[in-house]
């Protein structure tokens, strides 16, 4: 006999800020586990997913009503005290599994932290969990860690579990009176294919809003084949590199005609690597009329090289582009390994300008050398390219990479807080709070938002779905920010604090 019944549960609160996409505008529905339950599905007479963010009942009520055999919670963005104490509380006569990206990174810590726990399923949970379920029991199945006790077995092999868990000596964790057990350590399963991210919908139980529209995330590749320096969103999750590889055209389009989001963000570290695939996606879009706002990550590589390119994604509903600018100064772009001139960048933008496809500028402050002045002429730069929504965020140096040992050897630098964000003699991390504050204010009295308000009505596909629909969308939305007590404590924090910087003449 093996598990019939999985629960799959993404841990986090509500109120956890990382998970609230551009200061709440968006949530993230969590792709990897639902590409998990994707490739379980067939294996399982029913399996149920639980996303704590958006669930209103109680998790033990949820738990008492499916009665699973198996819990799997995954961990991908690190450990807090919801999560722990979710785990925690978790019933002690069932199975459970703990994986994710951050229990791939962090197996030791798991084991210590996490004790009711009887196994860790290490790697992509789509390849390791459907062998687990086949085999009916972690013994020699590789990637998985477990404990040797009998807890961490199915059904007809679990012996009763102790009922309850009693505080550690330090009163933050809990142990259970069976945690002696011997754990048993099983090789890594390092595999990883695109075979499941075609997502099954029909395992979702919540809706999950873009802007106050309904909307969706669709995974089309993995990895990327860029090299920039502070960046890790071309590894795997061993933390390796991973080769960037693309599901075929038609296989997207199909996933993107079953959804019936508004608006749709594609998740891919790269969307655009193959530009070839990106127009063929597009063609088929067009030919088939498939309807939906979509939102992507894109490089300024494909964007300064084919206009036409650009304008085909425009006709097929490509409405908002996350682009990574990074820099308005050639060696700091250099330094990161962008693969791009500022002269490209420009170039791309002229393009861009042809279209009225949104544009949301990325870049990074606070890099070696970089002086107050400079960072606060990002505004200028963003402004001059036609950017519509900036968002400058502090650099931080990834422990043991390239970019730390090349900050670190730079007179005054130093990586700071749990982030590892850099900084300087010259400038906390205060300054950057308060220099961010600053780009943003020079930015909108540049560039106000009517702008990109009047250019997103202007859209081809807006006019398809409707005008109206988007522009209440967009109103509520900022409404919704407005009217919102923690927003606007936040805005008005990091207002003083601008306005409160030390003048020139003192710091001199």
């Amino acid at each position: 006999m093996t598990w019939k019944r999985p629960l799959l549960v993404y841990p986090y609160s509500p109120d956890k800020k990382s998970e609230q996409l551009y200061g709440g505008l968006a949530i993230i529905n969590p792709i990897g586990l639902e590409i998990v339950a994707t490739a379980l599905k067939p294996a399982v007479e029913d399996l149920r997913l639980v996303d704590m963010r958006l669930e209103k009942r109680p998790l033990e009520d949820l738990v008492r009503e499916f009665r699973p055999d198996m819990i799997a919670v995954s961990l991908m963005w690190g450990r807090d005290d919801y999560s722990d104490a979710l785990i925690h509380n978790l019933p002690r006569d069932t199975t459970l599994v703990v994986g994710g990206l951050y229990a791939t990174r962090h197996a030791d810590e798991m084991v210590e932290a996490l004790p009711e726990m009887d196994i860790l399923a290490i790697g992509y949970g789509d390849e390791t969990l459907p062998r687990l379920i086949e085999h009916g029991s972690p013994e020699g199945v590789a990637g998985f860690w477990y404990r040797d006790r009998a807890t961490a077995y199915p059904p007809d092999r679990r012996k009763p579990r102790a009922s309850k868990a009693r505080p550690d000596e330090t009163g933050r964790g809990t142990r259970l009176s069976e945690t002696a057990a011997h754990l048993i350590k099983n090789p890594l399963y390092p595999g990883r294919t695109i075979d499941h991210l075609h997502i099954d919908r029909s395992i979702r139980r919540y809706d999950y809003p873009w802007l106050t529209l309904k909307g969706d995330n669709v995974i089309t590749s993995v990895g990327c084949p860029m090299v920039c320096a502070f960046c890790k969103w071309r590894e795997n999750i061993f933390g390796e590199a991973q080769p960037w590889i693309g599901r075929e055209a038609e296989d997207v389009v199909a996933e993107l005609e079953e959804t019936d989001a508004d608006i749709v963000h594609i998740v891919d570290a790269n969307f655009a690597a193959d530009a070839e695939r990106v127009e063929r996606i597009c063609d088929l879009l067009i030919q088939r009329d498939v309807r939906h706002l979509y939102a992507c990550e894109i490089r300024v590589n494909p964007l300064y090289k084919n206009a036409r390119l650009v304008r085909k994604m425009e006709q097929a509903g490509f409405f908002m582009f996350m682009v990574g600018l990074e820099s308005y100064q050639p060696h700091l772009l250099k330094a990161m390994r962008k693969g791009y001139t500022v002269k490209m960048a420009r170039k791309a933008f002229e393009h861009l300008r042809e279209t009225k496809i949104l544009t949301l500028g990325n870049f990074l402050i606070g890099n070696p050398g970089e002086t107050e002045d400079q960072m606060l002429g990002i505004a200028d730069y963003a402004a001059e390219l036609g950017v519509d929504f900036i968002s400058p965020n502090k650099i931080y140096a990834y422990e043991d990479t390239d970019f730390e040992r090349w900050v670190l050897s730079q007179p005054g630098m130093k990586v700071a807080g749990r982030r590892r964000y850099v900084v300087s003699d010259s400038c906390s991390l205060e300054d950057l709070r308060r220099i961010q504050a600053g780009i943003m204010l020079r930015f909108l009295r540049k560039h106000p938002p009517t702008i990109p308000y009047r250019k997103a009505l202007a859209h081809p596909m807006v006019r398809k779905i409707g005008r109206e629909k988007v522009r209440r969308a967009m109103l509520r939305s900022l409404w919704n920010h407005v009217s919102d007590v923690t927003f606007r404590r936040r805005a008005v924090k990091k207002l003083v604090k601008y306005f409160r910087r030390p003048s020139r003449a003192a710091a001199v």
